[in-house]
């Protein structure tokens, strides 16, 4: 067992041949090849090979019939899958391994590109083996579609679907694609399915559901697809992204069943504010921590029922941050608990500031709940510079006047004068804008700067004489706090200030990518060569004896 945690630590099994001895620490005298390891031991070797490296298992199978033997004799236990991909011969392929699951991978994602004509014979010979299909990833384009059309059978093996369309064409698969109740991961892009809800129904094993760019929101409408989502206890992620041009009149009003999502910990949705309005009142999801909402209409009206949504799941006794985002095109504002995943995002599109800033207020008033813990406000304001006006201050003012409780105010963009302006208004010198305020964080002006710079010392000016000064700090450089996701620091850390540890796993990833430039690590200070010379198996030392390798001068220090 000793040997083979050593191997584990040292994972160079993929590098060695049968009869390659294996050098091992002092533990173990004399030598051991791994011709010597027995079956359970290689095993668990291959293991560790293949979980990093999944699609490589061909390689152990032709080292040896010993090899050769174990692989397949453990297919299972190794989660062996025949990788369909570009440039894979798969009637060969096919006809080697007859029974082995298979994953399909041409596409599925932006990043990857779609398949070639000369790919779709390979992608059909790999589908029609659809009791063997566990995972597939495709871009599907129009003359591949007509072809799966062809497909007799359903997937009833099939794990994971990844669908994407090609240049956004708008794209219904046939009616005879379908899938089995093992479905646990489900992404659609731009993609129909003739009967999507009946098929969600015995999906009850879904974990992350994903549909974007839904084009006709009556055939999935709130009422519907709660009834399917019913029994999906394990659904963890669920994504909704409708098309800007997509039209939902709600339906007359009726009894609500709600339905009880207890896995639910994301959801996004992007969208009319009428059909959220319409979902969000049929679920309770008590475990949910992430919330991005994407408002593609005048969000006010749906809003009130997004927050008592929200207010079930208790989510606003932890969040201390809030981040105002404001650019050329639209306004978000996130509330997050630093240091965790709970978060809830709201953003809206609308060119005119002053719509954003009037939208997003009213928003802020529905929140009010969430808004009283923040205590951190960040603001990053950047829009052309014909845009900026000191007209919107007022505007600035009303949607900042929700902070009441924030306590560190972080102010970016060049629109930040406008907004520092906003803070201390004549006509609204009697109501003080952020009471609790201790500290402004500003980028520190240029020369070209000086109005931000004018006002920021009347807006100090005008808190110290209403008996609540504050204190103002420039930030030259991002601090490393901020990086993390921690409190913000008042000095800049050097890497003279990182402990020993904090080192060690530096040189660590260093070496992974560089292994033979450890001597460069001793040769920078005595410090660092202490570091690098007491922990030789952590940094998995080697003595590279190459060329040109001076091997006695080295080998005698």
């Amino acid at each position: 067992m000793l040997l083979l945690e050593y191997l584990k630590t040292h994972a160079r099994a993929r590098y060695l041949s049968p009869l390659q001895p294996v050098t091992t620490p002092s533990e173990f005298p004399g030598r051991v090849t791994i011709g010597e390891l027995s079956d359970s031991v290689l095993l668990n070797i291959f293991r560790y090979y293949l979980d990093v490296a999944p699609r490589l298992w061909p390689r152990l199978v032709h080292i040896c019939r010993r090899w050769r033997h174990i692989v397949f004799a453990s297919q299972r236990i190794l989660h062996l899958r025949i990788f369909c991909t570009h440039g894979t011969p798969v009637l060969k392929t096919v006809r080697h391994w007859p029974v082995m699951p298979t994953i399909v991978q041409y596409g599925g994602t932006l990043e990857l590109g779609a398949p070639a004509p000369e790919d779709e014979d390979n992608i059909m010979a790999a589908l029609k083996r659809s009791d063997l299909v566990s995972s597939i990833s495709l871009t599907v384009t129009s003359s591949l579609l007509e072809k799966l059309s062809s497909i007799e059978r359903p997937f009833l093996g099939l794990e994971e679907l990844v669908l994407l369309s090609q240049d956004g064409l708008r794209l219904t698969l046939p009616s005879a694609f379908r899938w089995g109740s093992r479905l646990r991961c489900l992404h659609s892009t731009k993609i129909a399915f003739p009967s999507l809800l009946q098929l969600l129904s015995s999906s009850t094993n879904l974990v992350d559901l994903q549909l974007h760019e839904i084009f006709d929101p009556w055939h999935l409408s709130p009422e519907a697809l709660t009834k399917a989502l019913f029994g999906m206890a394990q659904l963890r992620s669920l994504s909704l992204h409708f098309l800007s041009t997509a039209i939902y009149l709600s339906p007359p009003p009726s009894v609500e069943e709600r339905i009880i999502l207890p896995g639910l910990i994301r959801f996004n949705f992007r969208g009319v504010t009428k059909y959220l309005e319409d979902f969000v009142t049929r679920i309770d999801a008590p475990h949910l921590g992430a919330i991005e909402i994407t408002f593609l209409d005048d969000p006010i009206f749906g809003v009130p029922k997004l927050s008592k949504f929200i207010d079930r799941m208790e989510m606003h006794k932890s969040l201390r941050r809030a981040h105002i985002l404001s650019s050329e095109r639209a306004i978000s504002i996130s509330l997050i608990l630093p240091g965790a995943p709970t978060c809830i995002k709201l953003q809206l599109f609308s060119e005119p500031l002053s719509v954003q800033l009037s939208f997003m207020a009213r928003i802020c008033t529905h929140f009010s709940a969430f808004l009283l813990n923040v205590e951190d406000l960040r603001i990053s304001a950047t829009r052309p510079s014909r845009w900026m006006d000191s007209l919107h201050s007022g505007k600035w003012l009303e949607l900042i006047n929700s902070f009441t409780g924030a306590k560190w105010f972080h102010l970016d963009g060049n629109d930040s004068t406008s907004i520092v302006r906003a803070l201390q208004l004549p006509e609204r010198q009697r109501e003080l804008a952020l009471p609790a305020l201790h500290k402004l964080y500003i980028a520190q002006p240029g020369p070209r700067y000086a109005p931000l710079r004018k006002a920021v010392v009347s807006f100090m000016t005008s808190r110290r004489l209403s008996g609540h000064p504050i204190a103002v700090e420039y930030e030259r450089l991002r601090h490393i706090s901020e990086l993390r996701g921690t409190e913000p620091i008042s000095q800049q850390i050097t890497i003279e200030t990182l402990s020993d540890d904090v080192l060690l796993n530096i040189f660590r990833y260093y070496l992974d990518a560089s292994p033979r430039t450890w001597p460069t690590l001793m040769h920078t200070c005595q410090r660092w060569r202490h570091i690098v010379h007491t922990s030789p198996l952590g940094l998995s030392l080697l003595l590279y004896f190459t060329p040109g390798t001076p091997v006695l001068n080295t080998l005698g220090r």
